[in-house]
């Protein structure tokens, strides 16, 4: 049995917006929803799952990631308003939205996933939504309850945070969440 590793590739959020995260996550623990919080270690932007794969294909994997770092020059996002997936009434994750400039994480997503598909990858079949997972609701919720708590936070924002590199990340899935281990960094061109 040949052995794989569980990938993705990511951008990295800094301390900073990491505590406002633990702060919403701290305004949407309401009595009676059972929720398992993302560790603020663990936030992350992904750009691409690639799920279980052969650890050779590393490097084909960093050097397109490589490639679309280097057509994007380092751009300005912030983390801002609540949502959820997929929709109130079956709400699963809770996610925060991001806000800045979505034209160039587009961009850099949309090429890193032609780039990772030129090489065998599936392309993912949903367009690209820019989200910070927070948080999966293990049992159903009031929808009207979530939805008023998300209402309070929609335009609570984070200071803006500087995106200047892609990270390729082994994910090892464990009883108290999951363990990351860099593998990859790609710097954006200068």
């Amino acid at each position: 049995m040949q052995q794989t590793l569980r990938a993705f590739v990511a951008v990295m959020v800094p301390d900073a917006v990491a505590v406002f995260i633990r702060q919403v996550q701290a305004q949407l623990q309401l009595p009676g929803m059972n929720i398992r919080w993302v560790a603020a270690k663990n936030i992350h932007l992904t750009l691409k799952f690639l799920g279980d794969m052969d650890p050779s294909r590393v490097p084909e994997v960093a050097a397109q990631m490589d490639a679309a770092a280097g057509t994007i020059r380092p751009f300005s996002l912030a983390a801002k308003g609540v949502g959820v997936f997929p929709n109130l009434r079956r709400a699963r994750v809770l996610w925060v939205g991001l806000t800045g400039d979505l034209d160039r994480l587009k961009a850099i997503q949309a090429t890193l996933e032609s780039g990772l598909e030129s090489v065998g990858f599936r392309r993912e079949p949903r367009d690209f939504g820019a989200h910070l997972t927070i948080g999966r609701i293990r049992e159903r919720t009031d929808a009207k309850m979530i939805g008023a708590s998300m209402d309070q936070l929609k335009d609570t924002a984070s200071d803006g945070f500087h995106v200047d590199r892609l990270v390729l990340f082994k994910s090892i899935l464990k009883p108290n969440g999951p363990e990351y281990s860099l593998l990859h960094t790609s710097h954006l061109a200068i």
